[in-house]
């Protein structure tokens, strides 16, 4: 048996990054995500492998495997290149969900009483109804 060598491998690779855009992109058109994702075994397959991942600490395990300086260099190799690039792109997601939210809660802040010298009924009459107003908009009452 003949085996490619690494740098023949890596060659082969680089050479596919041409056409390999274009064919990941072809087989999303045909796939289906979201039926297998929304099925009743999902749920059941994810369950029980949260329930897994728990018992076995495995998330706590894996933590432990690196080390804070590591996810720093990482965090910072990988996410400062691309973060805004990312967010340039999510701008319009960004202002269809959180404008409207955004729209309401304004509506709600403008109707508060004024502020007073009493920082109790501050927090109870302005902050409280703030933090209500947030919740509501972002449909988690």
């Amino acid at each position: 048996m003949v085996l490619k060598t690494k740098e023949q491998a890596k060659q082969n690779l680089e050479a596919a990054i041409a056409y390999i855009p274009e064919r990941y992109k072809a087989g999303v058109q045909q796939a289906d995500w979201f039926g297998p994702a929304s099925s009743a075994q999902a749920e059941t397959n994810y369950a029980a492998s949260v329930q897994k991942a728990i018992t076995g600490k495995t998330r706590q395990k894996g933590i432990q495997k690196v080390t804070n300086e590591d996810w720093k260099n990482a965090a910072i190799a990988k996410g400062a290149p691309i973060i805004g690039e990312r967010l340039r792109s999510a701008l319009d997601k960004y202002a269809a969900r959180w404008g409207p939210m955004y729209d309401k809660v304004t509506s709600t802040v403008n109707g508060l009483p004024p502020k007073t010298t009493d920082f109790m009924a501050n927090i109870n009459n302005r902050l409280v109804p703030t933090v209500k107003a947030w919740k509501a908009a972002a449909g988690k009452t």
